[in-house]
Parts: C-alpha cells; sequence; structure tokens
C-alpha cells in the first residue's frame, strides 16, 4: 500500500496504483442482533461509536496502529512525526475522522 486516505464513512487505500475502499458500515463489529441494527441503520438509526478495528497508542508515533475488522485484517501504520501533544497527533486526528461519522476503534493499549 503506497497511500491511505480516511473519511467518517470508510477507509481507501492505494495499492499499485488502484484504489480500494472500504466501507465503515460494512466492516463494523454491529451488536446484536446484527441483522436488526444494520436494518435500523438504513433508516438513520444505529449505535455511536460503532467499532470497525482496534488501536495501539502505547508506543512511539512510527508504531501507532490501526487494525480494522476486514478480511484479510488490515493493519495501518501511521508515519513518524515530530513531537507533539497527544491532541495534535495524526493519530488523534484519525480517530477523530472515524468518529465523525459515528464509527471507532477498540484500544489495546
Amino acid at each position: 500500500m503506497t497511500e491511505t486516505a480516511v473519511f467518517p464513512d470508510r477507509l481507501e487505500l492505494c495499492s499499485a496504483g488502484t484504489w480500494v475502499t472500504f466501507r465503515f458500515a460494512e466492516i463494523a463489529a454491529w451488536p446484536r442482533p446484527a441483522w436488526l441494527w444494520r436494518l435500523l441503520s438504513r433508516f438513520g438509526w444505529r449505535p455511536r461509536n460503532l467499532p470497525v478495528g482496534e488501536r495501539d497508542w502505547f508506543h512511539p508515533p512510527k508504531d501507532r496502529f490501526f487494525a480494522f475488522f476486514t478480511t484479510p485484517r488490515l493493519v495501518v501504520y501511521l508515519c513518524d512525526e515530530p513531537r507533539t501533544d497527544y491532541g495534535n497527533t495524526l493519530f488523534r486526528r484519525v480517530q477523530e475522522v472515524m468518529r465523525a461519522g459515528g464509527f471507532d476503534t477498540w484500544d489495546l493499549g
């Protein structure tokens, strides 16, 4: 993979010049009964912060990652960045974009 873009409703990856899209609603860990929640989401009603993967943030910036619930499992590592407070890190900004769409990740740290 050469490039990654995170949007409130999806993850897009560029590999060998081809873009692949993973919609968060399709990879989310829906609460049970999942079929009912998926149906309700079509009418605009779904749980908040629906998990779409896991995250590990308790490392230096270049070792932080998001592991998405795709098949096979997709792990996205972040690039190194200058030392800054946590609220301004790329890692935190990615979380905020996903949360804007109602999605989130579980904490492994």
